[in-house]
């Protein structure tokens, strides 16, 4: 594609004529960059701006899919006209094209990526397999499988928590007045991307919207490590009415590990060795299930 695309002829398009494509990762926010400006001012567009035909209703003739900040700059540095390719591609091609070109970009927050690879999925997953579909977003964006079945992972979290990754003043008025009440410090933090992706993973179809988001928020409050997660989020899929601060106490109490060494008589030792054969399942794993039944079932958990 990028082959292609760089043997396309260079045209100058009025930049009255261009608008910032809703595809483009950067999300149609101005970025003023002093430097570029000035680099313009002197040189112009040394790299032309890589655009598609706009849809009718954006009141413009061209969609920026890549160069925004050449195109911010053209404006401060009172061009009329700057050069362009025009391609004609769809959607999920548009972010592709949008990703490759940004992906080096120190400046631009992970959580885009995150919200662009979603859009890309949702957009194809209904014509193809998980598998395949992960594929092709690989080629078109350049980004890793592992990467992309990690950022898909966080992207099926509730939107409340990933308002949570982005800048504070990146959030929805609803989300920051959520942290308010429960503290005003809240609201300056984030949720980092590593413990998202822990809470998506330990908790997927496990817990109900409104338990992840209680999670999601203690973690921030707490600052809760990713090695914690995992056993508080055990926990909460466990005992799923109880609070999650009340959880994580209980969790801390725990000794990370325990071995004891159990002597059984014959025949203890041959029913577990039978239930362990029926069940399929691991002598330890068997113990732990049928010890955990009973101090549940005596209340003591």
């Amino acid at each position: 594609m990028l082959e292609k695309i760089a043997k396309k002829e260079i045209v100058m398009i009025d930049i009255d004529d261009l608008g910032i494509d809703r595809m483009n990762i950067r999300g149609g926010e101005w970025d003023y960059d002093e430097e570029l400006i000035e680099s313009v001012k002197e040189q112009g567009i040394l790299e032309p701006l890589l655009v598609r035909p706009a849809k009718d209703e954006t009141g413009v003739k061209y969609a920026i899919i890549s160069g925004s900040r050449r195109y911010n700059a053209a404006i401060e540095a009172g061009l009329t006209e700057v050069p362009c390719i025009i391609v004609d591609v769809d959607d999920v091609t548009a972010i592709g094209l949008s990703i490759i070109e940004n992906r080096h970009r120190k400046d631009i927050p992970r959580w885009r990526y995150i919200e662009k690879i979603g859009e890309m999925y949702e957009r194809l997953n209904h014509t193809q397999k998980k598998d395949k579909v992960v594929e092709k977003i690989a080629g078109l964006t350049g980004i890793s499988k592992p990467t992309i079945y990690k950022y898909l992972e966080i992207y099926g979290l509730p939107s409340e928590i990933r308002e949570l990754i982005k800048e504070p003043e990146e959030r929805s008025v609803e989300v920051t007045e959520l942290l308010k009440s429960i503290s005003d410090e809240l609201v300056s933090k984030t949720l980092d991307i590593e413990k998202a992706y822990a809470i998506a993973s330990y908790t997927r179809g496990k817990i109900s919207i409104d338990k992840k988001l209680e999670l999601a928020l203690f973690v921030m409050e707490r600052n809760i490590s990713v090695e914690e997660i995992k056993p508080l989020a055990e926990s909460i899929v466990m005992y799923p009415e109880k609070p999650v601060h009340e959880l994580y106490e209980r969790v801390q109490e725990i000794p990370k590990l325990i071995a004891w060494r159990i002597t059984f008589d014959s025949l203890l030792a041959r029913a577990i060795t039978e239930a362990c054969l029926r069940k399929q399942i691991e002598k330890e794993k068997l113990i732990v299930e049928y010890v955990r039944d009973g101090l549940k079932r005596d209340g003591f958990l």
